[in-house]
């Protein structure tokens, strides 16, 4: 008898043991996966400050190169779960996204050197509208193949002159393109704020700034997306239920700022507050 009751205590507990299976890729900040600051990107703190309000899951961090993400997600077979999501109409097809943003950064900037500001006038400048900067001041933008940086900002690039864009393939794409900025083979990168500063700091690119851009809105927000299956609707109704906790909490506020050089991080901080107060 107490042998029956024990083994079915047991059966009970691996019964009721629930586990959110995170999607993590090699993407620093956001991810470090092979770096000496292993554990410490932006999402994956974001995901742990998660896991203190939900104590019932499992923290289970899986391991995906970045072109193979979206599809395992999509996969009803399993459930996978990843932060820091775009919601888009093809996407929404196949995953369950959390009503409440979970990430907020600043929108994509261009990254230049000092020298080529001080060359066209522009000492003081912090904001440009991006294809005349490129255009009339007859500079090269470095892109990243495949990438998307939003509808509005996605068009603009496309319709800069061929011939004062280079576009770069490949998982480490943006770090060879601040590579041809270091080396004035480029004039301007296009990236996010958190990438440009990780990547300056890894690569000893000194005297560089980022230029923010009027052609999007200041900041964008990052949702949860889950297997659209049951399993992955539960979850993302837990996420949402903490969601507003997370984002409102001074650690969230610490982790969003924290690879970002101190002049944005000033300027997202600005930006959070405001929006608190709307």
């Amino acid at each position: 008898m107490r042998k029956a009751l024990l083994l079915l205590m047991l059966l009970t507990g691996v019964a009721e043991s629930k586990s959110i299976d995170w999607i993590i890729t090699d993407f620093p900040p956001y991810y470090m996966i092979n770096d000496a600051d292993e554990g410490t990107g932006r999402d994956e703190l974001i995901i742990d400050l998660f896991h203190t309000y939900l104590p019932d899951y499992e923290n289970n961090k899986v391991y995906f190169p970045a072109s193979r993400a979206i599809r395992a997600l999509s996969d009803k077979r399993n459930t996978f779960c990843m932060l820091s999501l775009y919601k888009t109409p093809q996407r929404q097809k196949f995953i369950r996204f959390s009503q409440n943003y979970t990430t907020i950064g600043l929108s994509p900037t261009i990254a230049t050197t000092t020298a080529t500001l001080e060359a066209l006038g522009f000492e003081n400048a912090s904001k440009v509208r991006l294809k005349p900067f490129i255009e009339q001041n007859k500079l090269v933008l470095g892109v990243v193949m495949q990438r998307s940086y939003g509808r509005a900002l996605d068009q603009v690039i496309s319709s800069i002159e061929k011939d004062q864009v280079v576009i770069r393939p490949g998982q480490d794409a943006l770090e060879s393109l601040t590579y041809m900025l270091k080396k004035g083979r480029v004039d301007a990168v296009i990236g996010y704020p958190s990438e440009h500063f990780y990547l300056h700091k890894q690569t000893n690119t000194k005297d560089v700034v980022q230029l923010l851009l009027e052609d999007v809105d200041p900041i964008v927000h990052g949702y949860v997306g889950c297997t659209d299956n049951k399993t992955g609707r539960e979850i993302i109704k837990k996420i949402d239920s903490v969601a507003n906790t997370v984002v409102n909490s001074q650690e969230f506020k610490a982790v969003m700022q924290k690879w970002l050089p101190s002049y944005l991080e000033i300027k997202l901080s600005k930006l959070m507050k405001n929006k608190e107060a709307r």
